[in-house]
């Protein structure tokens, strides 16, 4: 079930593995690595074709806001937020009751 975080941005209930306050992580290693400014050697990070490993994106609803939480999805994926953690895992855990 799609759960609305924000006004405009939903995400699928049952496909969130964890959700995090950005202070519990080391967000600002985080942020570099999407950023480009990875602080892995370059030996670490690419692969035998010269291709960045992985395949996490980030994806950014919080509108310029400051980020107060991220939602990593199974998928990979990590989803910054501007909306509160409490009030995001409400509603994950409603939308898994839904569904």
């Amino acid at each position: 079930m799609l759960v609305p975080i924000t006004k405009d941005s939903y995400i699928a209930a049952e496909r969130v593995h964890s959700i995090l306050p950005q202070e519990y992580i080391q967000f600002r290693r985080v942020k570099k690595i999407f950023q480009g400014n990875d602080v892995l050697t370059e030996e670490e990070k690419k692969d035998d074709n010269n291709e960045i490993k992985g395949n996490t994106s980030l994806i950014d609803i919080t509108y310029g806001r400051s980020v107060e939480t991220v939602i990593y999805m199974d998928s990979g994926q990590l989803i910054l937020s501007s909306v509160d953690t409490k009030k995001v895992i409400e509603k994950v855990n409603k939308g898994r009751r839904l569904g």
